[in-house]
């Protein structure tokens, strides 16, 4: 009674169940004499009982239906044939029940580890978009602006300044890489959000373009692992509107309370279609909503053409609520 199968209301009548049945057929079968055995159906949904649980339920369904065969029945030559013919059908009927019942859940593990295969996938993916492609992308963007300004000869300090950045972008994508490749997340957890997003606007190629960031609320009541995707949603968001959006102005907000962050990014940049943005090009957005999952918060985009964009977030913040 104190066991799993006791706790969990669905599987212990379905479990009852399935014993009314056997006991159903136990009486069929001495009825007509020969055994009835139902095959049973393969059940896929609903809960999903271990199989260890299930045989230590049915070893004591065994055992009290036996004795009560044992005290009910009159054993002689006469009355032998029928008892070994209940006996025959009730453990038929609890192998029956136990097969299906390890057919059953190992469909469902199975189900499980693909489930999980699709998760931790989806997430490599993240990890490498968001904090190798970042650096690479960054890298990669500083070289072409420095490339421009040689052509142009531009004042040789700016140009290396953007040999430098992309170094240290080169440097950071490595860093990165080290981390996914390990514990695929970063060493180093974000302590301090503003003094990481700073850092990371300092390296992206805005070249002419401004960002203005302004943090209101305390950065202690969002816990570490919510500032560290919160992080890197902002630092995509800001990327997309210099790269993409060819933004002059980002500007930024992030709003914590106790119970709730929010985050606004909007830009001036060419803007875009909504229309588009379910056309399934490019894996930065994808990515961006499925951080703000994970954290049981919602991401909006919405923008329009030569107007620039708009990007929110919202993240609720449990374990806060009494603050």
């Amino acid at each position: 009674m104190n066991g799993p199968i006791a706790a969990d209301a669905a599987a212990r009548r379905r479990l009852l169940s399935d014993s009314e049945l056997i006991v159903s057929e136990m009486v069929e079968s001495l009825r007509a004499g020969r055994p009835r055995v139902a095959e049973p159906s393969l059940v896929t949904a609903g809960p999903q009982v271990d199989p260890r649980d299930s045989l230590l339920f049915w070893e004591e369904f065994f055992s009290i239906v036996l004795r009560r065969l044992i005290a009910y029945a009159d054993i002689d030559d006469r009355s032998r044939e029928p008892f070994m013919l209940a006996v025959s059908v009730l453990y038929e009927g609890i192998t029956a029940r136990l097969s299906e019942s390890l057919v059953s859940y190992s469909g469902h593990l199975l189900d499980k580890v693909h489930e999980a295969q699709r998760d931790e996938r989806s997430r490599i993916t993240r990890e490498l978009h968001d904090r190798v492609g970042f650096w690479l992308n960054t890298a990669s963007r500083q070289m072409e602006l420095f490339e421009v300004a040689r052509e142009r000869g531009a004042d040789l300090i700016g140009a290396s300044q953007r040999v430098e950045k992309a170094r240290f972008a080169v440097r950071e994508a490595m860093r990165s890489l080290r981390a996914t490749t390990t514990e695929l997340r970063l060493h180093e957890p974000v302590q301090h959000l503003e003094k990481a997003l700073l850092t990371a606007f300092a390296a992206l190629p805005a070249g002419e373009a401004t960002i203005r960031l302004n943090i209101n609320g305390d950065e202690d009541w969002a816990p570490h692992g919510v500032k560290d995707e919160v992080f890197l949603i902002v630092r995509e968001a800001v990327r997309n509107a210099l790269v993409h959006g060819r933004s002059r102005l980002v500007v930024v907000g992030v709003h914590i309370a106790p119970h709730e962050l929010r985050v606004y990014v909007d830009d001036d940049g060419v803007g875009f279609d909504t229309g588009t943005l379910s056309n399934g090009k490019g894996i930065g957005l994808s990515v961006m909503r499925e951080r703000a999952e994970a954290l049981n918060g919602t991401l909006t985009v919405s923008g329009t053409q030569g107007r620039g964009a708009h990007v929110g977030l919202y993240v609720p913040l449990p374990g806060h609520a009494d603050a």
